[in-house]
């Protein structure tokens, strides 16, 4: 089973009005139990963040409430490994990638676990980081 970390980016196409056909087939996969997907805490605050300002508060709530029941993902807690990798991450790359990418990316790293991301900066990481990690790209 393969084994991916959906960032912020991803679940805000999967949860906008034509999401498209790659991550609509991403979302079957994980559905049918093909693909294992992992979600940080703290995306899913990115996440409502970024719908609040696109659809209101209300409206976010609901759609972050019912998101687990339509993506069955594992929620990931921030443990000492993970924040002590994120915190070096963001050290080196503090104009290039946001905490919450530099979580997601610990996590891939830790785990060796696919990145699925809208990232655009990602290219700018030094190879030496960007040849250890596995991204899955996706455009708006």
């Amino acid at each position: 089973m393969k084994e991916i970390c959906l960032d912020t980016g991803v679940l805000g196409i999967y949860l906008s009005i034509n999401p498209g056909k790659k991550i609509q087939t991403l979302i079957q996969n994980i559905r049918k139990g093909l693909t294992k997907a992992f979600v940080l805490k703290p995306v899913l605050i990115e996440v409502f963040y970024h719908l609040c300002k696109i659809e209101g508060k209300e409206i976010a709530s609901i759609k972050i409430t019912n998101l687990k029941s339509k993506i069955p993902f594992a929620l990931v807690d921030l443990d000492d490994s993970l924040i002590l990798k994120a915190g070096i991450l963001k050290y080196q790359h503090q104009t290039t990638l946001s905490y919450i990418d530099c979580m997601s990316i610990a996590f891939c790293l830790n785990t060796n676990t696919t990145f699925h991301t809208t990232e655009k900066m990602i290219k700018k990481i030094p190879n030496n980081t960007l040849n250890q990690l596995k991204i899955e790209k996706y455009s708006f």
